[in-house]
C-alpha cells in the first residue's frame, strides 16, 4: 500500500504510530490534505555507540517522523522509556539521552533524572536495571542529582553553545554579572580598534547569518580573544561569559580534550552558572 509523509504523525502514549497515513484511495488522500495537520517539525532519533577505543563511532538513524508542537513532556518521557526498553531487547543498554533544550524536553530530562521534579506514579529510579552512583560523602551538600539513575540526560552541546552565542546577540535580553554588562559591543570594539592578528575575529564571526553556526562560538571564545580582552576596560563580565562558553566546548565537544581536563571544564561550567 502507498504510505504518505508530510502529515503530523499521531502519537500513541508518546510513540509515533507507524505507517498511519497509508492508503490506495485518492479520495482518502484528499480528505487527509483537507483535514489533517501538516507536520511543521521533524523529529529525528539518532543512536551513537560508546567505544573503548580513542576513535569515535559514527551515529546512525534510529527513526524520523513529522510532528507538530502538540505534544508534552510526558509524551517525550514515554518515548524515551519505550526506546530504552526496545533497545534492551536487542541487548543494547542506553546510558544517556541528548536533545536541544526545548522546555518540554528539559522537563522530561528533569523528570527522568528526578532533578527537582518527580513522577509519583512511575518509580523510575527503583527499577532493577537502574545505575547506582557512588559519590564521595563530602559531595552531599552541593551535588543534587539522585544517586540511582535509569539514564542520564544532557543538552546537545552544539545547540547549547549556539544558544549562548545567540543570547549574546539578543537585542531584547540584557545580561549582567555583578555590576558588569555582558555586551557584544565590546567584541565589535575589539575588532574596530585592534589588529585582526591579535584576536583573529571579523564581524561575521561575532554576528553570523546562520544562527546555528557553531564555528563562530569557537572563534569568539578562543584563547586569543580572551587574551585580547584582558586589556579592554569593562570587559570582565563578557570574559566570564566567554570562558563559560569555552569550558562547555572543551568539556563536551572538543575531541582532543583529555579526560581530566574534560572533568575540570565541565565542573567549571557548572559552578560559574551556580555562582552567577
Amino acid at each position: 500500500m502507498n504510505t504518505f509523509i508530510g502529515f503530523s504523525t499521531p502519537l500513541d502514549r508518546g510513540i509515533p504510530v507507524p505507517q498511519y497515513f497509508q492508503t490506495d484511495s485518492y479520495e482518502q488522500l484528499k480528505v487527509w490534505f483537507e483535514n489533517e495537520d501538516k507536520s511543521s517539525l521533524l523529529n529525528v532519533h539518532m543512536l551513537e555507540l560508546l567505544t573503548t577505543s580513542k576513535s569515535s563511532s559514527s551515529s546512525f538513524l534510529l527513526g524520523a517522523y513529522g510532528i507538530t508542537s502538540e505534544f508534552n513532556s510526558i509524551d517525550v518521557l514515554r518515548r524515551w522509556l519505550w526506546i530504552f526498553q526496545y533497545c534492551q531487547t536487542s541487548n543494547i543498554r542506553i546510558l544517556a539521552f541528548s536533545t536541544d533544550c526545548d522546555p518540554k524536553y528539559l522537563r522530561a530530562m528533569r523528570l527522568i533524572t528526578g532533578f527537582f521534579a518527580k513522577l509519583p506514579n512511575i518509580p523510575i529510579s527503583e527499577r532493577d536495571d537502574a545505575l547506582e552512583l557512588k559519590l564521595p560523602k563530602g559531595w552531599s551538600s552541593w551535588f543534587y542529582m539522585r544517586t540511582r539513575q535509569l539514564a542520564f540526560c544532557f543538552q546537545d552541546p552544539v545547540h547549547l553553545c549556539t544558544k549562548m552565542r545567540n543570547r549574546l546577540l539578543s537585542q531584547s535580553a540584557s545580561m549582567m554579572i555583578g555590576n558588569g554588562e555582558i555586551s557584544v559591543s565590546i567584541l565589535f570594539d575589539l575588532i574596530n580598534h585592534q589588529s585582526k592578528l591579535i584576536h583573529g575575529l571579523v564581524k561575521t564571526d561575532v554576528h553570523p547569518k546562520d544562527k546555528q553556526n557553531f564555528g563562530s562560538c569557537v572563534k569568539i571564545s578562543s584563547d586569543d580573544v580572551l587574551s585580547a580582552l584582558d586589556d579592554v576596560s569593562g570587559s570582565y563580565a563578557i570574559q566570564v561569559y566567554l570562558r563559560l562558553l569555552r569550558s562547555i566546548i572543551l568539556a563536551y565537544i572538543e575531541r582532543s580534550t583529555s579526560t581530566i581536563d574534560r572533568i575540570y571544564h565541565s565542573w567549571i561550567a557548572v559552578f560559574i552558572c551556580r555562582l552567577w
